[in-house]
């Protein structure tokens, strides 16, 4: 008899228990299971998404690199498109970026410099990869100068940047300064890229020197910007492949 009531206490025992706590468990296993299936319905939908702009801007390219690299009107009309596309469906991925700055680079190309200023302004305000920003941020620094803009264009290069960039920006702000006509900034600015090129950069090196020979003899009282030339010119022998690289990045510059 002992047992049985032991038994039937511990039924309340354990209904009262389930009363007090059981809407608080389901609750849980509901929530955990709506996160679980919810975390797998969002993977699934990023794959799939990834995978589609993948495949949009691989169309893209294949638009825009026809014929060489000079894609005829129709290319280039399909192209447009699916920028579009990409920027409308996908703009925070790095595909709508890269084709962003494809586009302006073709634009570009076409001397065609208001569309070059607008996609890289896109590029620039929605790209959250901070690489690509400073590429597109130098890239419009570029084209703002070749339309005039020199104030604008400088003020994109001001302030710190990584040493893969530090050189490319230093340079840039040296031919902007030669467009003003300030030959004394603009051999310190070339100065100050020639300093920070990265080995990986090496290839430039020559045009820099060539620039900065362009601009003459620095004053004779400015000793140390002398020493800089001559040590420029010890360190980087002329070669006809550094000439022809310094020529293909003169030309992404421009862009």
């Amino acid at each position: 008899m002992a047992d049985h009531l032991t038994e039937e206490e511990q039924i309340e025992s354990i209904k009262r228990w389930w009363k007090e706590n059981g809407t608080g468990i389901v609750t849980g296993v509901v929530l955990a299971l709506a996160a679980y299936f919810g975390w797998q319905w969002w993977q699934g939908k990023e794959r799939g998404e990834a995978e589609a702009a993948s495949n949009m801007y691989q169309s893209f390219v294949e638009a825009v690199s026809a014929n060489e690299g000079n894609p005829d009107t129709k290319q280039v009309t399909t192209a447009k498109s699916l920028a579009r596309e990409l920027k409308d469906d996908y703009g925070n991925r790095i595909y709508a970026t890269q084709a962003s700055l494809e586009l302006a680079a073709l634009a570009a190309k076409e001397n065609d410099l208001e569309t070059a200023a607008k996609e890289l302004q896109w590029a620039l305000d929605n790209t959250g990869d901070e690489a690509l920003k400073l590429v597109a941020k130098r890239r419009l620094a570029a084209v703002k100068a070749a339309r005039g803009e020199t104030k604008e264009a400088l003020k994109l290069l001001e302030g710190d940047v990584p040493p893969a960039f530090a050189s490319l920006y230093a340079e840039t702000r040296g031919d902007i300064l030669v467009q003003q006509g300030d030959t004394d900034a603009a051999r310190t600015a070339y100065q100050e890229a020639r300093a920070q090129i990265l080995p990986e950069q090496a290839a430039n090196s020559r045009l820099l020197d060539l620039k900065i020979e362009s601009l003459g003899e620095a004053p004779a009282g400015d000793s140390q910007a002398n020493e800089t030339i001559d040590e420029t010119k010890e360190d980087a022998p002329v070669s006809e492949s550094d000439n022809d690289s310094g020529n293909a990045e003169m030309e992404n510059n421009a862009q």
